[in-house]
């Protein structure tokens, strides 16, 4: 198996993966998007809220705010030694006092919540939660823990993620020359993979592949049938989309351990399996 890192920066992932089946590709893509634990706030203590808005819909909100997550110092709470109940291994105190000492309503943000470990807070701070008016108050007491997206999807580490098959674009220009209208296929194209600039014959683009998204609109015009579009086998282009939560090297790193542990539990259970002969 071989990687190739595309593009890369703090929100998005581009990858070519080669030499794996379509179903590891899918395990892969199922695993980030379900298993990979992240921060979320899970309970919430409401002291005061003027706010016109419930308090079930602040806690909401609350849950939904993306929270920068450490792997390192913090574990999940069924595997913590408090049994899940909350301590400082496995739960972060986020806090909010807000009173407005103005004339004019004001808005409570994302960075309005301080936490009791600067390392677990909001990934953007002009998230919005509740506005308030004057002489109003809310303050609020939140307590996050790691989770998992399979449980609930406030615990998903990434954005979106999905992957394609790699394009492979077989173009022999020398049938254009005795096309009617040989321009459709440049016209036709969505991604426009080609380019008829010089008037005579529509040209391939180099990279083609990074945005061809094989919808064989090009090979179904094409008057003179010069086009074949196919894919390759066990190649695929993955897309990773982040809000932050955690890096793309420590999601990429937690995927494989996680896949090879599912495969030594898949080992074991099945050396526990008697086989009927």
């Amino acid at each position: 198996m071989s990687l190739e890192v595309l593009e890369k920066n703090n929100k998005n992932l581009v990858f070519i993966v080669e030499g794996i089946s379509v179903e590891m590709a899918n395990a892969i893509r199922r695993i980030i998007i379900s298993e990979i634990p992240a921060m979320a706030v899970d309970e919430v203590i409401i002291l005061k809220n003027d706010s016109p808005l419930y308090d079930e819909i602040i806690s909401h909100r609350l849950g939904l705010i993306p929270l920068t997550t450490d792997l390192k110092t913090y574990k999940l709470p069924r595997e913590c030694e408090c049994g899940g109940y909350g301590c400082a291994l496995c739960q972060v105190s986020l806090t909010c006092e807000v009173t407005n000492t103005t004339n004019t309503p004001i808005e409570i943000y994302s960075r309005d919540l301080k936490s009791n470990d600067p390392k677990i807070i909001p990934v953007d701070p002009n998230i919005p939660i509740v506005k308030i008016d004057k002489n109003d108050k809310v303050i609020i007491e939140a307590y996050a823990i790691l989770g998992m997206a399979k449980e609930h999807v406030k615990w998903q580490a990434v954005s979106n993620i999905f992957y394609r098959f790699y394009p492979q674009i077989d173009f022999d220009d020398s049938k254009c020359l005795e096309c009617p209208d040989k321009c459709i296929v440049s016209r036709m194209c969505p991604e426009d993979l080609y380019d008829f600039s010089n008037k005579k014959t529509p040209i391939l683009l180099e990279d083609y592949w990074k945005k061809c998204t094989l919808c064989n609109s090009c090979q179904k015009d094409c008057p003179k049938e010069a086009i074949k579009v196919s894919w390759k086998d066990n190649i695929y282009i993955f897309l990773v989309e982040s809000d932050g939560v955690l890096p793309f090297d420590i999601i990429i790193k937690k995927t494989f351990d996680i896949f090879l542990e599912k495969i030594d539990e898949f080992v074991e259970r099945l050396e526990e399996v008697e086989i009927e002969s």
